[in-house]
């Protein structure tokens, strides 16, 4: 595990991040101000609880790019402080629209000691052709060089449809810092070419279909026959032990109970989506497993209601995912 100090002092070199990532959550109060007190007992709780030791900080499950560049740094900070010796990979969101905003955003993230960052592609001023994101993504990385980069692949939501395996050729001639791609879309043959194409290169091929598509774990069986190294998801914030139960049956080779872990996931997911899941319904779930307030989102999204949670709850209890004394300190206050 890396020590991280407050400064852009010499570091080890990053490993690459891979295995099972929590999309973090951006805990907020009841009046829309982010509740940094309980960010020290939610890393407890994926540790502990969850067994998720890896964190992708300020994407779309954090409300990144609904938070001030200020309110960045600071959930950075306090995710690199309270993480310290406790989580092993912290990888930091740090896309924005402006390239200036991303390269401040990159080199906090240096200076703090984050293992990684990523970034999306600029979304309202598109860039119209892979050279033109690389140019983008080539000057986010350059301000925080030492820092492995990762493109975060999300076309349904940033509406640039450039396909990631036309991306990945040859960008480590032009971002060597370069290490990988958090792939959040649901076509599997992009996805299947970036793996073939790139074998020698050794990258991180990290699964993360956001959930406003599909949440991570719907697809994440067929992306790893496919050669995923990792996953990227909001559901392993409560659903970690569950994943990691089917990626262990995964790695010993016993597909028929990895089969049986992912249809039960699946079950639940399913449910969900179509009650309607997305971040809003994500904060109100892991408020209800943790007993951990994560508050309401940020506007433009509304708070999850009462009745998805109460069906919700009923679900994973259904499921065997969720026993009465699974409910930490009685929380039912979920939602209004």
């Amino acid at each position: 595990m890396f020590s991280r100090h407050f400064s852009n002092s010499m570091a080890s070199p990053k490993k690459k991040l891979q295995g099972l990532v929590a999309a973090t959550i951006t805990p907020m109060t009841e009046h829309g101000e982010i509740n940094f007190s309980v960010i020290g007992r939610y890393v407890d709780y994926l540790v502990e609880e969850q067994g998720v030791k890896n964190v992708f900080v300020n994407g779309t499950t954090g409300e990144g790019l609904s938070l001030s560049i200020s309110e960045r740094c600071r959930v950075a900070e306090e995710w690199v402080t309270q993480g310290r010796n406790k989580l092993d990979q912290i990888v930091i969101h740090v896309g924005a629209l402006s390239l200036k905003e991303s390269q401040e955003l990159a080199q906090h993230a240096a200076e703090i000691g984050a293992d990684g960052i990523a970034v999306i592609a600029p979304f309202f001023l598109k860039p119209w052709n892979k050279d033109v994101l690389i140019s983008f993504l080539k000057e986010v990385a350059a301000a925080a060089p030492a820092l492995p980069f990762y493109y975060y692949h999300i076309p349904a939501l940033t509406g640039v449809k450039i396909r990631a395996e036309e991306l990945l050729d040859g960008i480590q001639d032009k971002i060597p810092s370069f290490q990988g791609l958090k792939f959040s879309d649901t076509d599997l043959l992009d996805f299947g070419q970036c793996v073939d194409q790139n074998r020698q290169r050794q990258f991180a091929f990290l699964f993360g279909v956001d959930e406003k598509i599909f949440a991570s774990d719907q697809q994440l069986l067929s992306a790893l026959v496919m050669g995923a190294t990792g996953a990227v998801g909001s559901t392993y914030n409560y659903l970690g032990k569950k994943t990691k139960q089917m990626l262990e049956a995964f790695e010993r080779k016993d597909f028929s109970s990895a089969l049986n872990h992912q249809f039960c996931i699946q079950r639940f997911i399913n449910f969900v989506v179509k009650l309607g899941f997305g971040v809003s319904q994500t904060k109100a779930i892991m408020t209800l497993v943790s007993g951990i307030p994560m508050g309401p989102p940020r506007l433009p999204l509304q708070k999850a209601s009462r009745e998805f949670t109460d069906n919700a709850e009923a679900k994973l209890k259904s499921l065997d995912f969720l026993s009465c004394t699974d409910l930490k300190d009685g929380n039912t206050d979920a939602c209004s």
